[in-house]
């Protein structure tokens, strides 16, 4: 199946409503796509044996568009976001460029992983070949040293790889520049995916086939797609502007993560009041001889403004000491074994019930610990109820956004860690995420082709880090 929305046929002047620019000219086709499947004896599939769909294409300097009849996809790689555009109701989403690689890479090494767990109990004849694999996902399994091997047909050129044929590329074709050439492989990489040593050949190639077939297998069999492609024009307008449309409203039925992450994307950052209210907070539970409270009620002031824990009182730093819960919670976080760490799910869910279950650091903590023993939904539900309360509690986005990612939701954990960074870019938190982008930059540089680059800096940690004999005022909990 394709890997964006399902496309199906527009007209090529429907799709530069877009808007128009002299400085930068584009080239628009129409492609038609006919998908025939093969499957192997016995397999029940409800795909049918042949389908076709149709979509009008536009290729720019620093974006690409694909349109489906009221259904438009822009892909801006110059401020890396991606745009799905409703047309029949004028209202829009918009994800971050960074969750397709970033699901590619998670699906692959998913799939690496179903391989060996195949090949492991003797299935080794259900085993897709990792050049199928790559071909389906544009990105690579392994490091390779093969090369496409090319076959002479009438007509057409095979281009195969261990003996695999991906590439069956007719003769015809419009000449075009090389950054055309490579704005084109990348329509392929988006939509339909394409093995990197076949888009590399393409985005060499200097020109847009006329028609070309590229094949996979599958599970259930072999998957050939045929690609046609006519009413090309050159230098067409390329700009778009979304000035005609407005954010795509929330259903009445909405889920509780599609309203969290709503809100987060139209919340304003924490004014400079936020901290000094906190911390006043903080300040009034230890006058009331409430250590653990204050405790408490400092990490949200953390996770919510990045203000570190300190200009403790000694007075205060000894009641803190001396908070045998306090203790108990930081040596339970701490645990590192399956074992451990159930132990410390039950010490935490039982100070959520001395403390009251909708205290949001405790449910925030027993999240994190649910995830270390892989129960993302539970995990997911409760970092939920946190946001339903505490909205700017920033840190908690990074650990949704860590449960939606091992749940194979890619677009919704970027918009979560692109919420929690938006209000809060300095917590240390934030760091494994900023990691991520830049090793798909540096992994993938392909899927970001064509756009300025963006730097991806950290802001200064206002962390201090926990250790297992030093626990206390530390804002570094797992």
């Amino acid at each position: 199946m394709p890997l964006f929305p399902v496309l199906r046929r527009a007209s090529v002047a429907a799709i530069l409503f877009l808007g128009a620019s002299a400085a930068q000219a584009s080239v628009a086709f129409h492609v038609t796509v006919t998908t025939e499947r093969v499957n192997k004896p016995g397999v029940k599939t409800s795909l049918p044996a042949r389908d076709t769909q149709e979509s009008d294409v536009v290729l720019g300097a620093q974006s690409l568009s694909v349109r489906d009849g009221k259904s438009l996809s822009v892909l801006d790689f110059a401020t890396r976001r991606r745009h799905l555009i409703d047309m029949a109701a004028s209202t829009y989403d918009t994800y971050s460029l960074f969750d397709v690689a970033g699901f590619r890479r998670f699906e692959m090494e998913h799939r690496k992983g179903m391989a060996g767990a195949l090949k492991a109990g003797g299935l080794q004849a259900h085993v897709t070949p990792p050049v199928y694999e790559e071909q389906s996902l544009s990105v690579p399994a392994a490091r390779r040293r093969g090369a496409l091997v090319p076959q002479v047909l009438d007509g057409a050129v095979l281009w195969s790889l261990d003996e695999q044929p991906l590439l069956r590329l007719g003769i015809a074709g419009s000449p075009v520049s090389g950054a055309e050439a490579t704005a084109f492989a990348q329509y392929l990489r988006y939509t339909w995916g394409g093995h990197p040593l076949v888009l590399k050949m393409l985005a060499g190639g200097k020109r847009i086939p006329a028609d070309f077939t590229l094949h996979y297998q599958e599970v259930g069999g072999k998957v050939m797609r045929h690609f046609r492609i006519n009413r090309l024009v050159m230098d067409a307008p390329a700009t778009y502007s979304l000035a005609a449309y407005r954010p795509r409203p929330l259903a009445a039925d909405a889920s509780p993560l599609e309203r969290v992450l709503a809100q987060a994307a139209r919340l304003p950052p924490l004014g400079p009041q936020a901290h000094p209210a906190l911390r006043a907070e903080a300040e009034r539970l230890f006058a009331a001889e409430k250590p653990f409270e204050a405790f408490l009620s400092m990490l949200e002031d953390h996770f919510s403004t990045g203000a570190l824990v300190e200009k403790l009182s000694p007075q205060q730093q000894l009641a803190m000491q001396e908070c045998e819960p306090i203790h108990d919670l930081t040596r339970g976080l701490l645990a590192k074994d399956q074992a451990g760490i159930a132990a410390a799910l039950v010490t935490v869910q039982e100070l959520r019930k001395q403390m009251g279950l909708d205290q949001p650091v405790l449910a925030l903590f027993e999240g994190n610990l649910r995830a270390k023993l892989g129960q993302w939904p539970e995990a997911t539900a409760l970092y939920l109820q946190v946001l339903q309360v505490k909205p700017h509690m920033a840190a908690v986005y990074q650990d949704l956004g860590d449960a939606l990612l091992a749940q194979f939701d890619a677009p919704n954990a970027w918009r979560s860690w692109d919420a929690g960074r938006a209000m809060a870019p300095s917590l240390r938190q934030f760091r494994k995420v900023n990691d991520l982008e830049r090793s798909l930059l540096n992994d993938y540089p392909a899927f970001f082709a064509g756009g300025a680059a963006l730097p991806l800096t950290d802001q200064p940690s206002t962390s201090r880090p926990a250790s297992k004999t030093n626990t206390v005022g530390s804002t570094n909990l797992p």
